[in-house]
């Protein structure tokens, strides 16, 4: 079964690819704090300012204007980070005028004008006047520092004579918007109708600036907002004015002549009743009059200031158009239920007994007004979806007076009736009479109307000079001193925790790349094979060092004894003398290995030959330069027949513990050793030592190692924890079983210390 990973065993990884991680974190932390020190430095301003949550309604015919219906606050704050307001600023400031270095601040009074071409221009300076030059050497404009330069589409004044050439852009307008919008940050305080805008730039002074013009431009539009309604009926009355008066004075003249003509001075008591009753229905229906005219009016100034702004609000135009409430069934519904319940009031009013039914009347003709206020609503929300703030404005209140018209419409169509129902009567009167009562009505008419009219106008002049914005600057914005951008602590944090992230993540991608053999479970679970002993990394590589005779209470000697009693467990089952150790490619020990497992045998009494059968990379002199120079003469002479065995049996200071080196460097080693030679050779030491243990070639590089198989008793193949590929241990195996079932295991050679694999293994 598995073991499930533990901590120790995460702990290990992270110990293992320490490197990778320090490098990382390193790398992380000071890339993010150097890269802060070279980032242009960003400024914060912050300007605190009062909303204006007033309704934009009339001073006057306020009767039929809906009431609110969405967020105050939110819309409020929509409009700020509008970008109608925001082109505003950057068209005020001369924003899309930009520096290629950061010397805007030498610079005031910049504007650029709509026909400003657009790239990269020069200022080569001379002394105290510079001259102005594009992209490609034209000359635009030259100027002296300290006045102002205007060459009708580019203007600015140089506050003081820079050190070198300046090098400066124009960009398009719209682009600097997106630009400015991206900088502003605009939020309510808490339960109040206060908000904190907050505006990030390069440059101290400018960003101070910028952020005050973006509050004076919000109180502007939401100033203009007010006074528009207010405006446009002064406008409208004014022409109203002109034309009841030429109809008074011609209403006047006609009754005067009337008079003089018929002898007719006065009129019944009938008469003068309905001529009243005329004069005041005349009188309300005007008034409707002159206020439909001005929604429509009002209605028209709307489209018109969409047009105005075909970049702002152009992209919409395009995707939908306007809602419209003209054709809904519910709406004409209501309209006409509306226009009978205004029928019913004005009856009412002249009639002193009909004040209970005309309180009624009243409250129901409100009602309806509620419901088609509630049907314009969802008319609204189920139109197009529009992100623009002010886009959005304007279209809500292009339907609120819509609304207003029909009920409007209804008031005179209302009146209408009552006035054709007079005019029945009138007509009844003897003929004389009636062309007087008709005079007079004309004129009672043109006069309550010029009069009610001149009032209005009035009104109006005070309305449009009274109204004033709701929203005022609390606290304007000063000239930053420090910068908010970059923080160099706070990036180099960032990059600490960034580089600690990638560096344990590629700690973890790299250990589940890594197809090498970690821990003997794996061995003994792709093979099946039991891994007699795993041996600790010796951290010294270049040391050939003899553990089991030098470091004897080491946990390497410790590692070879229990390679040595697992082997004698299997030995007890079989006869094994003659032990092959091989691995799958070189420098993973093997050598080091066959030494110490023959030191420790010998250590048990039993007498030991080392054998070193790796013709083309020996070793074994190496180790022990203190009983030989060199390895001219070892096995393979004997083998080619040039010297006697016992010649070449070297006695080391151990007792018992013998080694035979390779010899005289063969051309044909795979021959030497697959020779009846060989194994003659082997079965005379058979019968003088109890162990011949052989160090072979790597089993996977030459077919020598297969060779010595077939004539040897067992076969151990050395595994380098952490270089070698599970598929050459696979390969390994198949390549020995060729020779036959021999290999009794493994050794997990090199294996961490601080590895759980060893831990559990050597442990446990």
């Amino acid at each position: 079964m598995n073991k499930e990973l533990t901590f120790q065993d995460y702990l290990y990884v992270i110990i293992k690819r320490r490197w990778l991680i320090i490098i990382c974190i390193l790398l992380g932390t000071f890339g993010a704090f150097l890269a802060s020190l070279r980032l242009p430095k960003v400024y914060e301003a912050k300007v605190k300012f009062r909303l204006d949550l007033s309704q934009t309604k009339p001073t006057f015919f306020t009767e039929f204007y809906p009431s609110q219906r969405v967020d105050p606050v939110e819309s409020e704050l929509e409009i700020i980070r509008s970008r109608a307001i925001a082109r505003s600023v950057v068209k005020k400031l001369g924003l899309n005028f930009i520096l290629k270095n950061p010397r805007r601040a030498l610079f005031d009074s910049v504007k650029i004008s709509e026909n400003a071409r657009p790239g990269r221009y020069l200022m080569k300076l001379e002394n105290n006047h510079f001259t102005i030059l594009t992209n490609g050497g034209e000359i635009i404009g030259k100027g002296y520092v300290g006045e102002l330069f205007d060459n009708g589409s580019i203007r600015f004044l140089i506050k003081e004579t820079p050190r070198e050439n300046l090098e400066f852009a124009i960009v398009p307008v719209e682009r600097a918007t997106d630009d400015l919008i991206d900088r502003i940050s605009v939020s309510q305080i808490r339960n109040t109708n206060l908000v904190l805008l907050k505006v990030k730039y390069f440059i101290p002074e400018l960003c101070a600036r910028i952020a005050n013009t973006i509050a004076y431009e919000y109180i502007q539009y939401s100033l203009e907002n007010i006074r528009e309604s207010a405006r446009g009926s002064k406008e409208f009355i004014e022409t109203q004015i002109e034309i009841f008066g030429s109809e008074l004075d011609s209403a006047e003249e006609k009754l005067r002549r009337y008079k003089q003509k018929s002898g007719v001075f006065l009129l019944s008591e009938t008469a003068e009743e309905i001529i009243t009753a005329l004069a005041q229905f005349e009188v309300e229906k005007e008034k409707a009059v002159v206020e439909l005219n001005e929604t429509e009016t009002s209605i028209k100034k709307l489209e018109a200031e969409l047009a105005k702004d075909e970049a702002s609000y152009g992209v919409y135009k395009k995707m939908a158009s306007f809602p419209t409430i003209s054709n809904s069934p519910l709406i004409l519904s209501l309209k006409e239920q509306l226009k009978n319940l205004e029928l019913k009031k004005q009856e009412y009013t002249l009639d002193p007994n009909k004040t209970a039914e005309l309180k009624i009347v009243e409250e129901q003709i409100a009602q309806v007004k509620e419901e088609i206020n509630k049907a314009t609503k969802q008319i609204v929300l189920a139109g197009p979806s529009i992100d623009d703030p002010i886009f959005k404005n304007i279209i809500t209140n292009i339907m609120n007076y819509e609304t207003k018209i029909f009920a409007l419409q209804s008031r005179i169509e209302a009146l209408n009736q009552i006035l054709s129902r007079y005019n029945l009567r009138l007509k009844q009167l003897p003929e004389a009479e009636v062309n007087l009562a008709q005079l007079e009505r004309q004129r009672k008419a043109n006069e309550e109307i010029y009069t009610m009219l001149l009032s209005k106008l009035e009104e109006s002049k005070i309305a449009e000079a009274m109204q004033i914005s709701g929203a005022k600057i609390i606290d304007y914005a000063i000239t930053p001193d420090y910068p908010v951008e970059p923080k160099p602590r706070q990036n180099a944090l960032l990059g600490f925790l960034l580089g600690l992230l990638i560096g344990v993540g590629g700690a973890f991608l790299l250990e589940y790349l890594d197809s090498s053999i970690k821990s003997a479970k794996e061995i003994e679970d792709i093979t099946g094979i039991s891994v007699l002993a795993s041996v600790p990394r010796i951290k010294d590589k270049e040391m050939k060092i003899i553990p089991s005779i030098f470091e004897i209470d080491s946990e390497l000697a410790e590692a070879y004894r229990i390679l040595r009693t697992n082997i004698s467990f299997t030995a007890a089952e079989k006869s094994i003398k003659s032990l092959l150790v091989t691995s799958t490619a070189p420098q993973e020990g093997k050598t080091t290995t066959s030494i110490n497992l023959g030191i420790t045998f010998n250590q048990l009494g039993y007498r030991v030959l080392l054998m070193d059968c790796d013709f083309r990379r020996p070793m074994f002199y190496r180790y022990f330069k203190t009983f030989i120079k060199d390895n001219q003469l070892g096995l393979s002479d004997v083998l080619a027949n040039q010297i006697k065995l016992k010649d070449v049996i070297i006695q080391t200071s151990e007792p018992n513990l013998k080694f035979i080196t390779s010899g005289t460097v063969s051309v044909n080693p795979a021959e030497l050793l697959g020779s009846q030679k060989m194994a003659n050779v082997l079965d005379e030491l058979k019968s003088e030592f109890d162990f011949l243990i052989i160090d072979a070639p790597p089993a996977l590089a030459v077919a020598d190692t297969r060779i010595l198989g077939k004539i040897c008793d067992g076969i151990i193949v050395v595994v380098m924890a952490g270089r070698t590929n599970r598929n050459a241990v696979l390969d390994v195996k198949e390549e020995l079983q060729k020779a036959g079932e021999k290999i009794i295991g493994y050794v997990l050679n090199g294996v961490d210390r601080v590895s759980p694999y060893y831990y559990y293994r050597h442990r446990s």
